[in-house]
């Protein structure tokens, strides 16, 4: 699952919130550039993108608690299906993360 949000800082109170709430594993974080077109130019936007693991079922439990945690501070949020991943993390996904 992913977030853009407009600084580190609410980055990491968004990650360790989920983490907290056992909601997102396996948080990675990263410096993100957005680009718009307008008026024949582009604008180049600092996003910083927040991205971790979850079960599906969560998503929109996750969803609810990083717009209520972040309201306008978070940009965009989606979610990408994992098809395969290695025994070791999906146990580790399976125990860590909240029961559905």
């Amino acid at each position: 699952m992913s977030f853009l949000t407009r600084s580190e800082a609410e980055a990491i109170r968004l990650a360790g919130h989920l983490h907290d709430q056992q909601l997102l594993l396996f948080i990675t974080i990263e410096d993100h550039s957005e680009l718009r077109w307008e008026g024949g130019g582009t604008i180049r936007t600092e996003l910083v993108h927040l991205s971790g693991m979850t079960k599906a079922l969560l998503y929109r439990t996750v969803e609810l608690q990083a717009r209520e945690l972040l309201g306008d501070a978070l940009v965009r949020t989606w979610a990408e299906a994992v098809t395969a991943l290695d025994a070791e993390s999906t146990a580790a996904l399976m125990q860590g993360t909240r029961a559905v």
